[in-house]
């Protein structure tokens, strides 16, 4: 189920047109999923400002754009557990499935670069995700995958929202990167040394991006990988334990950031039981918020 939000601009003034204002601009913000069909919401000017929703323009900066044909490809939290009960649930699902899931991941909860979004939108985002997989469990994961499927998503929204924010508007998660091999069931989890680098020891992560930058072309594969390779077994010779003190302090992020963490409710009344009471709960929305949506219409 596709969501599409237009909202109205008032006097948006063009630039080098004194008076020249553009009136009634109507714009679509897809921010949903990729499942049955659409629904378009037309937002107030005043809904607008008191939601803090953004133009299209600037909310796509913070989505990443993927190619349609690879969009099923996973997206994954660093927590191994997690990302192997949902890579499990997903298994037996088409493509098709298996990008609306992967696409709440990447554009509701694990955004790369939040530099366009207030606090509140970021966290009010996470909140319409995990409706959208509330909508996905009751579509299309299978029966004995239900609950392992919501809690880790619920997981992952939980690490989104602790998720902090520099300022470039880059995303701090605070876990280690997810690196795995295999799919499905058969997830293995892999180290990722680079990622060991950047957080256990920051001058060396620092050195190899220099490498990175001043190599040539055609000597930068092969000089980062010596340089990583090297920085690895000296490490690891130095101190035995490193792979496992990495874990812990991901281990340990979680325990004390995310497993409490609440979530933003935003959305919590959305009926997801099915298309039709979706499309019900909207409209409830809509008359609860006056302010907020003008219109709700299928397509």
């Amino acid at each position: 189920m596709k969501i599409a939000i237009q909202h109205q601009n008032y006097q948006k003034k063009i630039a080098a047109s004194p008076g020249n204002d553009r009136r009634h601009d109507i714009e679509k913000i897809d921010i949903s999923g990729k499942k049955d069909d659409a629904v378009t919401l037309e937002i107030s000017v005043e809904g607008k400002k008191a939601m803090h929703l953004k133009d299209k323009k600037d909310i796509e900066q913070d989505i990443v754009h993927l190619d349609k044909r690879a969009g099923y490809l996973p997206a994954y939290s660093g927590m191994y557990d997690v990302d192997k009960a949902i890579s499990s649930s997903l298994e037996n699902c088409s493509k098709e499935e298996q990008e609306f899931v992967y696409d709440i991941i990447r554009q509701n909860f694990l955004i790369e670069n939040g530099s366009s979004m207030t606090e509140e939108e970021r966290q009010a985002n996470i909140s319409l995700g995990m409706k959208k997989a509330e909508y996905a469990v009751n579509d299309f994961i299978a029966e004995d995958h239900k609950k392992s499927f919501l809690d880790a998503m619920e997981s992952i929204a939980k690490l989104a929202s602790a998720g902090k924010m520099d300022e470039n508007g880059n995303m701090d998660y605070g876990v280690k990167k997810g690196n795995y091999l295999g799919h499905g069931s058969g997830l293995v989890e892999t180290t990722d040394v680079l990622d060991m680098m950047r957080t256990m020891d920051a001058s060396a992560y620092k050195e190899y991006q220099r490498i990175n930058k001043e190599s040539s072309d055609s000597d930068r594969q092969l000089n980062t990988l010596k340089y990583a390779t090297d920085w690895y077994i000296h490490s690891v010779d130095k101190n035995p334990h490193m792979v496992e003190a990495y874990e812990a302090k991901s281990d340990g992020y979680v325990e004390k950031n995310v497993k409490n963490r609440k979530i933003d409710t935003t959305f919590k009344d959305l009926n997801t039981e099915s298309r039709a009471a979706f499309l019900e709960s909207l409209k409830a929305f809509q008359s609860q918020n006056p302010k907020f949506y003008v219109t709700i219409k299928a397509r």
